[in-house]
């Protein structure tokens, strides 16, 4: 019976010394960056080149592929996929997408987006480096592929915009000018404006903010909501004639299709929410006013050291900005709120009254002392 027994504690003895063995080599796989394999590009390959253009955005543009690294066990791996400019040392990436996939598919539209923000020319084939970083936990150290050179033409999103002048728009004074942007898309435009009705509603188009730039109205833009707009009898120039209620609407310009939409809005205020204003509710919102395309301005008083961040509405959505949107500001006056679940801002110059100018389309803050 003791021989039994003694055997039987050998072969559990010897079980153990496996298993253990085992764990301690896949931790060691694990551990040992020398055992650890970066990930590896297969797809696109070196010197690829790509043409992009605005006709073809929705269509698709490449697929980055990789083989994932080995870490000896299965593990939930994370994939930071990084372009940067040609030579250059991923120190400020552009960064593509952050995924647990082992591909990512661009369309024309993302991938123009993202090589232009890395400065490369428009209508220029220009070369641009991909590398993919793999990210398990702090006690792992990361793996970076090795870069793969490709090229790209990419086309330009940004077009001039067009203006209104006109008494129904503000006066005829050229410096009163309402820019209607460009959307990104050849000949097509949009804003938010103010139309008054109650004097002379007349106005018309300008490619400039000047006299010298005149486009048309009527003449030009012939489909139009006939219960907003009208022709002006009687005057020289191809002008509108605003006939709705006063107030501020959308519009959309199509030079190319010669129409006009329009639809009432209300006043596009900017609302600052949380302790640095008034509190971290809707209760009398502390908001600046839209002063030109995407363009807010106003005085706020704020407390040092609290927090707040911006939004279109008076309400928590649909659409907010933060650090994560306007990413162009002074940090001696404001700076990421570090710990926060939202992108607020942190308020650290002193506490009292400021100047605020926001520029969505700039991506900046602007706070001046008053």
């Amino acid at each position: 019976m003791k021989n039994i027994y003694k055997i039987f504690m050998l072969f559990v003895v010897i079980l153990t010394t496996l298993s253990s063995c085992s764990e301690d080599k896949e931790l060691e796989m694990i551990m040992n960056p020398e055992d650890v394999n970066a990930p590896s590009i297969t797809a696109p390959s070196a010197g690829e080149q790509i043409e992009l253009s605005l006709d073809n955005k929705d269509e698709l543009a490449m697929v980055i592929r990789w083989n994932r690294p080995d870490y000896g066990v299965d593990i939930k791996i994370d994939f930071t996929v990084d372009i940067d400019v040609n030579n250059g040392d991923f120190s400020e990436p552009i960064n593509l997408a952050i995924t647990t996939s082992d591909s990512l598919a661009l369309t024309q539209a993302e991938l123009n987006e993202k090589i232009l923000a890395l400065g490369l020319s428009v209508g220029e084939m220009s070369d641009f480096d991909i590398r993919i970083k793999s990210t398990v936990n702090y006690q792992i150290p990361e793996g970076y592929s090795k870069i793969v050179t490709i090229s790209a033409t990419p086309y330009s999103t940004i077009f001039p915009s067009i203006y209104m002048i006109g008494a129904g728009v503000g006066g005829w004074d050229p410096a009163l000018a309402v820019e209607v942007a460009s959307t990104g898309e050849p000949q097509k435009y949009y804003t938010k404006a103010y139309f008054d009705s109650d004097g002379d509603g007349n106005f018309r188009f300008f490619t400039a903010p000047d006299w010298g730039s005149s486009y048309g109205g009527w003449d030009k833009l012939t489909n139009y909501p006939t219960d907003l707009l009208q022709p002006k009898a009687g005057d020289g120039d191809p002008n509108f004639e605003f006939i709705g209620t006063t107030g501020w609407y959308e519009i959309w310009v199509d030079t190319n299709s010669g129409s006009i939409d329009m639809k009432a809005t209300t006043e596009p205020w900017l609302y600052l929410t949380g302790d640095a204003t008034h509190g971290w509710n809707w209760d009398n919102p502390t908001k600046i006013k839209w002063v030109g395309h995407e363009t807010w301005e106003g005085d706020v008083t704020f407390t040092q050291n609290n927090f707040f961040r911006f939004f279109e509405q008076a309400d928590w959505g649909p659409i907010g900005y933060g650090h994560d949107i306007l990413t162009n500001y002074d940090t001696s006056i404001i700076i990421v709120a570090e710990g926060h679940g939202d992108p607020n801002y942190q308020f650290v110059a002193a506490s009292g009254s400021y100047h605020v100018v926001v520029n969505k389309r700039e991506a900046s803050v602007v706070i001046t002392a008053n």
